[in-house]
């Protein structure tokens, strides 16, 4: 092993240099190393089979099976030439892995850990070959914040899906599954208003606001879409939304509408405010109106009463104005619950609300409700079931409630989900799932009997073969 320092006045960190030979030339200092070369320099960990390092230029070049690893970025190449002091580099024939997501390259420049990437691959799937993939003449990444690819092209396997100028992908170190979570994903199904129909989700970022743009072909009705902007901090999100949308029963309406609202604030009650102003136009009816709205929510914070049982409180006043009318909606809620053992839990639960004034829309109309629940819940390892009863005073009809779910260990995963009306005899919901995960993507096709709909839905997830495809350093 060689430990070098410069002069005190220098204030650079010392190179560590390990390898099977060493060569110092003190006239030139440089240090010549070869076979098992480990380099350690501040936070930067390179392995080679060969290095040159010039010290009064404080520059290494390394050749033969190179791995390069700073926090959580590991870059294997076939050469590297890296300035200790300025934390810059160029690379050939580079895999890299960071933030969960996968890159090849043909070249890679390094700089105060941005790496931009020539001819490059971006993957969170199996490298080998990937489900889904974007490929670019240039990648330039920032990690824990993004990855640019210009030039791009969006792959299924082989398949060109999509060609793109620009191509961003949002990261995040707080959450793992962005990456995953940021690609563009389809969505395909059934039913009888829309007819056959498929969409795609395209979240992009805008600086500090997160864009969603939506865009969907249906049979029957033809293209619909919408554009989404968020701004987050921690205490409070601004939304500005404008499209086709659809409500819970599906049924379309078109909207402009900018949207504010608070994190919780308060202790044993929590108190959040939101507040939107829009203006919309609903298709099934024609009613068309501006809107404005405040909601305040108190309360869903959960009391331990005993080792075992806990009870949750929740309230809120919604208030709606529109060009010819207003909407007062109050509503509360309490949940007891009984904690059987680690698996189970047996819970009690009362709903109301109560409506003054009214609205020219079907998509925002709410429900009058005074509703008690009792229910069973049981989780464990890949199965869980909940059963229950249910009271709706206001209709005066009393429902069957029961979820089942299992994953089997081939990660097959299957659900029933039933409301079964006892005082009119039928079923009011009937929902069979089926899902399974292969490599990096989640499949699930849903149908829903009583409504005759039927959707697929695709999730991305990181595949754990990614980090397998970057050679990992010596021990």
């Amino acid at each position: 092993m060689l430990l070098v320092t410069a002069p005190a006045a220098a204030q650079i960190p010392p190179v560590v240099v390990e390898a099977d030979r060493i060569v110092y030339d003190t006239t030139g200092r440089r240090i010549e190393a070869t076979g098992n070369v480990r380099i350690e320099y501040r936070d930067v960990r390179l392995w080679a089979d060969y290095a040159l390092v010039d010290l009064d230029r404080q520059e290494i070049l390394l050749r033969g099976s190179v791995i390069l690893v700073q926090g959580d970025r590991r870059l294997a190449a076939g050469a590297l030439r890296y300035d200790l002091r300025n934390q810059t580099g160029e690379a050939i024939d580079v895999r890299a892995v960071q933030d969960a997501v996968y890159y090849r390259a043909r070249e890679v420049q390094l700089q105060q850990g941005v790496f931009r990437a020539l001819d490059a691959l971006v993957t969170i799937c199996d490298p080998a070959s990937p489900l889904y993939s974007v490929t670019a003449e240039r990648v330039t990444v920032v990690p824990g914040r993004m990855v640019i690819a210009e030039n791009a092209a969006l792959r299924a396997g082989d398949a060109v899906i999509l060609r793109v100028p620009r191509f961003e992908i949002p990261l995040d170190d707080a959450a793992p599954e962005a990456p995953a979570r940021n690609f563009p994903r389809p969505e395909g199904g059934y039913d009888g208003l829309s007819g056959l129909w498929v969409g795609v989700r395209y979240p992009y970022p805008l600086g500090d606001v997160a864009g969603e743009a939506y865009l969907r072909y249906n049979t029957a009705l033809g293209w619909e879409g919408y554009n989404r902007l968020r701004y987050a901090q921690p205490t409070w999100s601004a939304e500005f939304l404008a499209g086709v949308l659809r409500d819970a029963e599906n049924r379309l309406y078109e909207a402009a509408e900018l949207r504010y609202a608070t994190a919780p604030w308060g202790g044993l009650l929590p108190v959040s405010f939101a507040a939107s102003a829009g203006y919309y136009r609903e298709r099934a009816t024609g009613a068309e109106s501006p809107k404005l709205e405040a909601t305040v929510r108190v309360g869903g914070a959960s009391w331990a009463l005993g080792d075992a049982m806990t009870l949750t409180l929740g309230g809120s006043v919604r208030y709606s104005v529109y060009a010819d009318r207003t909407l007062l909606v109050p509503a509360a809620g309490a949940t007891l619950a009984y904690r059987v053992d680690a698996r189970s839990t047996f819970s009690l639960s009362y709903l109301w609300s109560e409506i003054y004034g009214s609205t020219p829309f079907l998509f925002d109309a709410p429900l009058r409700e005074s509703v008690v629940t009792a229910s069973y819940a049981y989780a464990s390892t890949g199965f869980a079931f909940a059963a229950g009863v249910q009271y709706d005073f206001v209709l005066q009809h009393a429902k069957l409630l029961g979820d089942v779910r299992f994953v089997t260990p081939g990660e097959w995963r299957f659900g029933v989900l039933a409301k079964y009306n006892l005082t009119t005899g039928a079923f009011e919901d009937l929902a069979l799932s089926i899902g399974k995960r292969c490599d990096c993507l989640d499949v699930g096709l849903t149908y829903r009997v009583v409504q005759q709909q039927f959707w697929i839905t695709f999730n991305l997830f990181s595949s754990p073969r990614v980090q397998q495809h970057v050679p990992q350093p010596p021990p």
